[in-house]
């Protein structure tokens, strides 16, 4: 008996491992398209990128990236199956691959949905407020400790109030009610 998942041979990766670079490409290719689309002011500085500057460099990188993905999936050392084990330690690890595929899949939508709440709160409680909750809400999700989570948290939203607003003089979101951060 070997570990050969149906319709997956032994050498090469399963056909669900194309599914994500695949999905990033044509996000990528989508998200290039778009930015191409973006108009210039008429009125700008000739060495102002422009507001499709930053969407074209990220559509480029989800295209690169998603690229390089692939050519790793192409790269798989073509293994010989394994005969399952019957006994010992791994026996459930290796059972729990659908279940696992399935956890994955909600902790997915569950950071798309968290994003989701995040830039919602943005406009409606400030930056500051927002990225706070977002921060622990997320860091807890991942099993990081309460005092380390507190402390990154505190510190990623003291740098950014410190070098956006007090460095750079750039206004952040202060929500529907005017905080001050």
């Amino acid at each position: 008996m070997s570990t050969v998942e149906p319709n997956h041979t032994a050498g090469s990766p399963p056909k669900s491992k194309w599914l994500l670079p695949a999905f990033w490409m044509l996000a990528g290719i989508t998200f290039y398209l778009g930015a191409t689309q973006i108009k210039t002011a008429i009125v700008q500085d000739k060495h102002d990128p422009g507001p499709a500057a930053i969407c074209l460099l990220c559509s480029v990188a989800l295209i690169l990236l998603s690229a390089t993905q692939a050519v790793q999936l192409l790269l798989v050392r073509r293994t010989p199956a394994v005969p399952k084990p019957t006994e010992g330690p791994d026996v459930t690890r290796q059972n729990a691959g659908p279940r696992s595929t399935t956890r994955s899949l909600q902790q997915a939508l569950l950071g798309v949905a968290v994003i989701g709440v995040y830039i919602y709160g943005v406009s409606q409680i400030g930056f500051g407020l927002a990225s706070f909750a977002f921060g622990i809400t997320s860091m807890k999700c991942f099993g990081v400790s309460w005092r380390h989570t507190l402390l990154a948290t505190t510190a990623c939203v003291a740098t950014v109030y410190l070098v956006f607003i007090k460095l750079l003089g750039i206004l952040l979101p202060t929500g529907r009610w005017d905080l001050p951060y």
